[in-house]
């Protein structure tokens, strides 16, 4: 019995991490009702820029992302799996309507999480220089003189 009770908890983290990863593979506004079924309505969230509590919360912000970018896209390129939680290498491409418009911009991350039948932690981690401020004309300038100076 416990090797069948084993098998339906990993079909379960099996699903989904691949609705986690399809959600994210390339992100819209009219997939946001499918974080139903990925987040727990408690969800605690953290990047870089904000601390996130409640899916509400979440799919406000993403709301708000997804409605400045003209594509996003993300790569998982590595994973680390166990019973309760995960790690995901990965690189997102997007085309912001504001930072360099035509350009595709990239930045490489990693996401930890932690689950029971959906994710109720969520921590990403990335540098925002590489994936936004650099790309800001003021202050990409003062962060690629600052990143010379440092570097040598």
């Amino acid at each position: 019995m416990a090797t069948n009770m084993s098998s339906v908890t990993e079909n379960l983290r099996a699903a989904l991490l691949r609705d986690f990863k399809e959600f994210y593979r390339e992100p819209s506004l009219s997939k946001l009702d499918g974080l139903d079924r990925i987040y727990t309505q408690d969800i605690e969230f953290h990047d870089p820029v904000r601390s996130l509590y409640g899916r509400l919360a979440v799919k406000n912000q993403l709301r708000g992302l997804l409605s400045q970018a003209h594509s996003v896209q993300m790569i998982c390129e590595d994973e680390q799996i166990s019973d309760n939680s995960a790690t995901l290498v990965w690189k997102m491409r997007f085309r912001h309507k504001k930072i360099k418009p035509n350009q595709v911009l990239e930045s490489r991350g990693i996401t930890l999480i932690r689950y029971t039948d959906r994710i109720y932690y969520q921590e990403d981690f990335f540098d925002m220089g590489s994936a936004v401020y650099q790309h800001i004309p003021l202050l990409g300038s003062v962060l690629r003189l600052v990143n010379r100076r440092i570097g040598g």
